[in-house]
C-alpha cells in the first residue's frame, strides 16, 4: 500500500491530501485506501506501473526528482478516491447491533449539502489525480517504461485518438480521461462505421496495419501521424456530437449552464439546459464533425492521392487546378 501504519503518524501521511484530524487511526482507513488503490490505481497504470510506485514508497531513490512527485500524485488519487468511495462506510459504525453513526457532544454530524460537496470534492479531486498521473506518465515515459505494459497505454498507443490531450485540441473536454473514457465507445461507432465509409474499406484497413505497426507506412507527401490525426479531427467532433446528442454534454449528468440565483447558498447553481439550447449545441456540433469531413477528404485528395490510387469509396479523387471544368445536364 502507498500508505503505511508505521508512517501514518496520527494522520499526517495523508493529510497533506485530505484535511483529517489527528485522532483519525490508521485502521479506520486500511480497508478504504487499499480498496482505491486496487480498485482505480493499478487497473489503471498497470501491476508493473504499480509495483514501481510502491518501490518508491518504500525505498525513496536519493537524487531522482521525479519519483516524490509520482508517489505524490498516485497518494492524492488514492486518498480522495477512498474518501469518495467509502464515504458512507467511514460515516458509520459495524457492530453487533448493526449500523450506528458516530457523534459526539462536540461535534455533530454534517448537513447534508454538506457531505453533498465533499462527495463531490473527493470525487473530483480524486479523478483529476488520475487524469493528472497518467499525463505525468506520458510526458516521462522514457523514465517509467513499466507504464507500456498496461492496458491502458496499450490500446491508445495503436488508436487512432490516443489520448485526452489529443481529443482536446478538436473539441474541448478539459483534457479530461474520465471524459476521454465516454468518448472511447463513441470512438470505436465512429471509426466502425463513418470513418470507414469516407477512407473506404480498403484504406481503412490498411491505416489499422499502419497504426499496430504490422505493415509499413508507404512514401508520400504526409507522414502517418498527419494521417492519423486528420482521421482523428474527424472522429472526435463526430464521436462528440453523437455524445451530446445522447446526454446532452460532456458529462454524465446532462447538459447544464451556470447561474446566480440571489439567496441561494453559494450564489452560484446549476441549471438544466432546454431542449432549444441543447439542439442548439447538438447542431453546432453536427456541423463541426461535416466541416472536419470535408477536410479529411482534401487532406487525402491533396497528400494521400498516390496511396489511394486517386481512388477512394466516394469516387474518384481528381486533380482539377488550372484546368476547365464543363458540366451538361
Amino acid at each position: 500500500m502507498l500508505f503505511s501504519k508505521e508512517k501514518w503518524d496520527n494522520g499526517k501521511q495523508i493529510s497533506p491530501f485530505v484535511p483529517v484530524s489527528s485522532s483519525l487511526s490508521f485502521q479506520k482507513m486500511q480497508a478504504p485506501l487499499d480498496g482505491a488503490e486496487q480498485q482505480f490505481l493499478r487497473p489503471l497504470v498497470g501491476d508493473a506501473m504499480t509495483d514501481r510506485i510502491q518501490s518508491v514508497c518504500d525505498n525513496m531513490p536519493e537524487g531522482d526528482v521525479l519519483a516524490p512527485q509520482l508517489l505524490q500524485i498516485a497518494r492524492r488519487a488514492v486518498a480522495n478516491l477512498a474518501f469518495w468511495h467509502d464515504f458512507d462506510a467511514l460515516n458509520l459504525r459495524i457492530t453487533d447491533q448493526g449500523f450506528q453513526r458516530q457523534g459526539s457532544g462536540d461535534w455533530q454530524g454534517a448537513y447534508k449539502y454538506q457531505e453533498d460537496n465533499l462527495r463531490a470534492t473527493f470525487k473530483n479531486r480524486g479523478f483529476n489525480a488520475l487524469d493528472f498521473l497518467l499525463d505525468f506518465l506520458d510526458d516521462h515515459l522514457a523514465v517509467y517504461p513499466e507504464y507500456k505494459q498496461s492496458k491502458c497505454y496499450t490500446d491508445r498507443s495503436c488508436a487512432i485518438v490516443r489520448s485526452p490531450r489529443e481529443a482536446n485540441q478538436f473539441v474541448f473536454i478539459n483534457s479530461s480521461h474520465i471524459v476521454f473514457m465516454r468518448l472511447q465507445t463513441e470512438f470505436r461507432t465512429v471509426e466502425e462505421y463513418d470513418l470507414c465509409a469516407i477512407l473506404g474499406e480498403d484504406l481503412y484497413k490498411r491505416l489499422r496495419r499502419w497504426l499496430d505497426g504490422s505493415e509499413e507506412f508507404p512514401e508520400c507527401i504526409c507522414t502517418l501521424n498527419q494521417f492519423r490525426l486528420a482521421c482523428a479531427d474527424y472522429v472526435v467532433k463526430k464521436a462528440a456530437a453523437r455524445l451530446m446528442r445522447q446526454t446532452g454534454t460532456l458529462t454524465e449528468r446532462g447538459l447544464y449552464f451556470e447561474a446566480i440565483t440571489a439567496g441561494s447558498y453559494g450564489n452560484e447553481t446549476m441549471s438544466q439546459a432546454s431542449d432549444k439550447q441543447i439542439g442548439d449545441r447538438c447542431a453546432l456540433a453536427e456541423v463541426d464533425a461535416h466541416r472536419a469531413e470535408a477536410s479529411l477528404k482534401a487532406f487525402i485528395k491533396n497528400y494521400m492521392g498516390d496511396v489511394v490510387g486517386w481512388q477512394t469509396s466516394t469516387g474518384p479523387l481528381r486533380d482539377n487546378d488550372d484546368k476547365n471544368a464543363f458540366f451538361t445536364m
